[in-house]
């Protein structure tokens, strides 16, 4: 727990900006820099921008100065050429001052003149600078003293007492300014310490869970715009959606549309980040997590929730949302009806299999080709295992010809693959499969539920395996 504290606040380069009443106007001066020009920059999300850039004047100061206001926040002082970074503390009635540090030492060297918020964020860090030293001392004792329990048990006992040191001193700040930036960010970082719980270690340990999911955003107020300029925020929010959440569509949507509620009365947060878990799972390589941009497009864009939208961009969103919904994991894949060699009608519901392995590929698909040996190893290990592959041709038109040639030179014999094309593109299935690219692989069951999908050919088999197995769990009776 110490070591988490002391890494936060060592590591936080922060400032803050506020909303002062004629802009905003910092000196900096900093030792042992002999750089001309100083960056200023900031945090917003996941990622840092840079602000503005100055030389130094003729006393050697960098002065950062306009009529405008800097959006409350952490702003970061970028040192060249190493880019490490020294952090402002920029609350909304605070952006005139002036600073003085060691720019290889900017913590501990630091004296500020004008800026309340900025002395008591390096006073605090100040103070904690003092307990590191004996904390990685006490650390390095305990790995030399590993198969020494009694004297590692004392060691431990001294960290604790710091710890302890380090969160009174947490508490003081929060007591004594709680509307400083110092007490968001120190408030924001402190995880809810849940109850005792008794009872089975095993129940203990979900109730534990159950209680830190509930109350994970007690110390964290996601709307406040500060935060959203911080190194916080994010990271807590990314640990809430990919770790602490259950990693089920399902259950991620139910996490993000709880944080959104949350922003409501922020804009500015709300929209960075309903367009941040937008993108997010539209890049998403995590097969099924198209749901929760479906989910996204559905329940926010296409209901006039992101009023910033331009409409080719909503249009494109919401097609893309309507394409993909009936072909999410868990529907029934929709049913087409194509033709074999001899140009008679075959359709994919009529195929009699306890699982259907839906192959799209094209004959000039060079990770078809590639794809090609792994099919048909695939075919080979499962046909008597009640698995048939409805293997689709994508090319149409004059090209559509060489489909039959391909099936020969792949090896796609007909007793292992039920081959078809559509050289007319009479099914639609370019657009209901959402083919955009080849090889698609989909894994239906019986009754054409789609159970996995875009699968790679070498992966098929180990994927497949699994899939029985789980089907096999889920129909057995319960123990």
């Amino acid at each position: 727990m110490l070591r988490n504290t002391l890494f936060l606040f060592f590591l936080l380069s922060t400032t803050f900006v506020g909303y002062a009443q004629k802009g905003h106007n910092f000196r900096v001066k900093l030792d042992n820099y002999p750089e001309k020009d100083l960056v200023l920059g900031f945090h917003y999300g996941e990622k840092q921008y840079v602000k503005d850039t100055v030389q130094a004047d003729a006393d050697g100061y960098f002065v950062f100065k306009a009529d405008t206001l800097l959006p409350s926040g952490v702003y970061l002082l970028v040192l060249k050429p190493d880019n490490n970074f020294i952090q402002l503390m920029m609350p909304a009635d605070d952006q005139v001052f002036t600073i003085q540090t060691d720019a290889k030492d900017g913590v501990t060297k630091m004296k500020v003149k004008g800026s309340e918020d900025n002395e008591l964020f390096y006073t605090y860090l100040q103070s904690l600078s003092k307990f590191r030293p004996e904390a990685d001392s006490l650390r390095a004792q305990m790995g030399r003293l590993k198969n020494q329990p009694n004297d590692s048990l004392k060691l431990a006992n001294k960290l604790t007492d710091i710890d302890k040191l380090v969160k009174k001193q947490q508490q003081d700040l929060l007591a004594k300014h709680p509307n400083s930036i110092s007490a968001k960010i120190v408030r924001a970082s402190i995880d809810p310490e849940p109850p005792e719980f008794k009872g089975l270690e095993r129940d203990v340990q979900a109730k534990r869970y159950y209680w830190y999911r509930a109350h994970y955003f007690d110390n964290l107020d996601v709307a406040d715009p500060t935060l959203l300029r911080s190194p916080v925020l994010h990271s807590k929010i990314d640990q809430y959606v990919t770790k602490v959440t259950p990693q089920h569509p399902d259950s991620v949507n139910v996490a993000m549309d709880l944080i959104l509620s949350k922003m409501k009365d922020s804009k500015e947060s709300y929209k960075y980040y309903l367009i941040h878990f937008l993108n997010y799972y539209a890049k998403s390589n995590i097969v099924g997590f198209d749901a929760c941009y479906v989910h996204l497009a559905k329940e926010y864009y296409c209901k006039g929730q992101a009023p910033w939208s331009k409409k080719e961009d909503l249009d494109k969103i919401c097609d893309n949302a309507a394409r993909l919904e009936p072909i999410l994991i868990g529907k029934i894949a929709p049913n087409i009806t194509v033709k074999n060699k001899e140009n008679q009608p075959v359709s994919l519901w009529d195929v009699d299999a306890d699982y259907t392995v839906l192959f799209f590929w094209d004959p000039e698909c060079s990770h078809c080709k590639k794809a090609a040996p792994s099919m048909v190893e695939f075919a080979t290990k499962f046909k008597d295992r009640g698995v048939k592959v409805f293997a689709l041709c994508t090319a149409v038109g004059e090209k559509s010809g060489d489909c039959w040639k391909s099936v020969e030179e792949k090896g796609f014999s007909d007793f292992l693959f039920l081959n078809t094309f559509d050289p007319y593109l009479q099914s639609k299935f370019k657009q209901l499969y959402d083919i955009r690219t080849t090889p698609q692989i989909f894994i239906l069951d019986r009754k054409h539920e789609i159970l996995m999908k875009r699968i790679g050919a070498e992966e098929l088999s180990k994927v497949m395996e699994q899939v029985m197995q789980f089907q096999k769990e889920k129909l057995s009776p319960k123990k």
